[in-house]
C-alpha cells in the first residue's frame, strides 16, 4: 500500500494561511455587497424625498424640448398665466422654480401639471367651470403638486434615480428618462397618489386664501367636478372614484384653517366677456344679439 506523502510544515502553514486569507476576501465581498445592496434599497425606498434635492433646472431642462413644441393660443395663455402670476404673487415657491400655463383647445375635460412646472389647463374642464374663483381654485391645486415636486415623484423611481446619478457623478442621464418623455410627452397627466391630491387640496386652499382672504367659490371646483364625473376622461387627475372626490370636497369644507376664514359673502368673479367668448362662441353671439 503506498504511503501518502507528508507535506513539509511550511507548506502546510502556507496552504492554510491561504485558505484563511481567501475565506477572509469572501467575507469582505459578501459584506460589502450587502451593505452596497442594503444602501441601494434604502435609497429606493425614499426616492420620494430625495426627489426634493433634484434642482429644479435639471427638471426644467427635461421638459424645454417638448414645451417648445406646443401648440399656442396667446389671449388664452395670457389670461391663465396672468392668473397663476397672481396666485404666485402672494406665497412663495423654492428657489429657481418657475410655473408656466398653457391652453389646450380640446373637448377634454381635463387639467393637470407636470415636470418642469407646467401646467395644462384643457378647454372641456374651462367650459364646466361657472366662474373665474373656480379656475383659481383649479390653478392653486396644481401649483402646489409643482411646489411639493408631485410630477417629478410621478415619473417614477427609475427615472429620479437616473437624474440623481447624473446630478451625483456629473453624468449624462441615462436613456430611460428620455425615453418617458419620447414616449409619453408633456400632454400626458401623471398619476399622483390621493396622499398627494390631498396635499395639493390644502395647499390650494392655503394659495387661495392668501389671494382673496375668503372661501367662497372654492369648492364650487370640486362640486362641478362630481356633478360630471362620468364625462371627465379617464386618466385625469379629476377622474377618480366618485367618492374620492366627494370625499375631499368634504375635507375641503372641514379643514380647521377653512373655518377661520372670513364667513361673510363675497361674490365670486365672472370671467371675462372675451374668454367667454371663447369658451362659448355661440352662447356669447346670442347674448350680444339681444
Amino acid at each position: 500500500m503506498e504511503k501518502l506523502q507528508k507535506l513539509p510544515d511550511y507548506a502546510v502553514r502556507e496552504s492554510v494561511s491561504s485558505i484563511v486569507h481567501i475565506r477572509k476576501f469572501l467575507t469582505l465581498s459578501i459584506g460589502i455587497v450587502v451593505v452596497v445592496v442594503g444602501l441601494g434599497v434604502a435609497v429606493f425606498a425614499s426616492i420620494d424625498e430625495l426627489a426634493a434635492l433634484v434642482p429644479f433646472e435639471m427638471e426644467q431642462s427635461l421638459s424645454h424640448p417638448y414645451a417648445r413644441a406646443l401648440p399656442r393660443n396667446r389671449m388664452m395663455d395670457q389670461y391663465l398665466q396672468g392668473l397663476a402670476d397672481k396666485l404666485l404673487a402672494v406665497q412663495k415657491l423654492p428657489a429657481g422654480m418657475q410655473v408656466r400655463v398653457h391652453y389646450v383647445d380640446s373637448s377634454e375635460a381635463s387639467a393637470f401639471s407636470t415636470v418642469g412646472g407646467h401646467i395644462f389647463v384643457f378647454r372641456g374642464i374651462l367650459e364646466k367651470l361657472p366662474h373665474e374663483n373656480a379656475l383659481m381654485m383649479l390653478l392653486a391645486h396644481e401649483i402646489a403638486h409643482i411646489k411639493y415636486r408631485h410630477p417629478l415623484k410621478g415619473l417614477g423611481k427609475g427615472v429620479v434615480a437616473s437624474l440623481m446619478l447624473s446630478m451625483l457623478f456629473g453624468t449624462a442621464y441615462s436613456d430611460t428618462v428620455d425615453k418617458v418623455f419620447h414616449d409619453a410627452g408633456l400632454l400626458t397627466a401623471l398619476k399622483f397618489s390621493q396622499s398627494q391630491e390631498v396635499l395639493a387640496d390644502e395647499e390650494g386652499m392655503r394659495i387661495y386664501y392668501q389671494y382673496y382672504r375668503h372661501r367662497n367659490g372654492m369648492s364650487d371646483l370640486y362640486r362641478i367636478i362630481e356633478d360630471n364625473q362620468p364625462q371627465l376622461v379617464s386618466g385625469s387627475p379629476y377622474s377618480g372614484l366618485q367618492s374620492d372626490i366627494s370625499e375631499r370636497r368634504q375635507n375641503i369644507l372641514k379643514q380647521h384653517y377653512v373655518k377661520k376664514m372670513l364667513d361673510d359673502q363675497h361674490a365670486v368673479i365672472p370671467f371675462p366677456p372675451r374668454i367667454v367668448a371663447q369658451l362659448h362662441p355661440h352662447l356669447y353671439s346670442l347674448k350680444t344679439a339681444k
